[in-house]
């Protein structure tokens, strides 16, 4: 009864952890910028007297609110409209003096270029055009025996397939953590193994340095997964049930 309870409470712990941790990240993020840009925010409607502080609660042209020490979510909604600002001006081409300007002034700042940069990286892997890379493939590099996953480019064509005269595939093997630098091969189109992930999770799974699997839709095991309790070692192991433990 006991381990059963355990395993109960394991497995709901593994199932609803990711749903809790986004919840956890996204009210983080909500809190770290409303408080900032809140409190900035309510000071100077304060002082333009749109907003008033009797009683220890605000007042917003006069009504009443149920805030006391700023205007909650006022910050958040500025900054979704600063960034909406921001990205409509950058694909107008305006203010593009300035946001080169700010680019690259965290460029030089020391430690933070490093961060900035690696960021930014990260989001052109995901931001990247979908017709760059056409699919995800697996190929036996840099030996036999070694896969390596890389993004189909398109086909060699010209002095390439003339000079290999075999059907060769433009293959862009990444590196991990950071898929935007690695290298170009030409593959026999017959040593290519094309993989059902897509794109998205083809760069997940490289930045991730493969902790993030995407899931195998034809894989002989279900999404169900039983959990072990080893007391005397105190570990607590995964396994995937297969389908025919269920059925059997």
């Amino acid at each position: 009864m006991w381990k059963r309870f355990q395993k109960n409470i394991i497995a709901g712990i593994i199932y609803l952890l990711p749903a809790i941790a986004t919840i956890y990240v996204i009210q983080l993020l909500f809190t770290l910028v409303d408080s900032f840009l809140g409190s900035f925010i309510t000071g100077i409607l304060k002082a333009m007297n749109v907003i008033s502080s009797e009683d220890g609660r605000i007042y917003f042209l006069g009504v009443y609110t149920p805030f006391s020490e700023r205007l909650l979510g006022i910050g958040f909604v500025l900054t979704i409209l600063l960034l909406t600002w921001v990205g409509a001006m950058r694909l107008k081409g305006r203010g593009v003096k300035v946001l080169d300007s700010i680019d690259q002034t965290f460029r030089k700042i020391p430690i933070a270029n490093s961060i900035y940069t690696s960021v930014e990286q990260i989001i052109h892997a995901f931001a990247q055009e979908r017709s760059s890379f056409q699919n995800v493939v697996l190929v036996e590099y840099p030996r036999k025996g070694l896969y390596t996953v890389g993004f189909q480019t398109g086909e060699s064509k010209g002095e390439v397939q003339r000079v290999t005269s075999r059907a060769c595939i433009n293959v862009f093997l990444p590196t991990t953590p950071n898929p935007t630098s690695g290298w170009l091969i030409l593959v026999p189109q017959e040593d290519v193994i094309e993989l059902d992930m897509t794109v998205e999770q083809g760069l997940k799974f490289i930045i991730s340095g493969g902790v993030v699997v995407p899931p195998d839709k034809e894989s002989d095991y279900d999404a169900e997964t039983e959990a072990i309790v080893d007391k005397e070692k105190m570990l607590v192991q995964l396994r995937s049930k297969r389908k025919e433990d269920h059925n059997g």
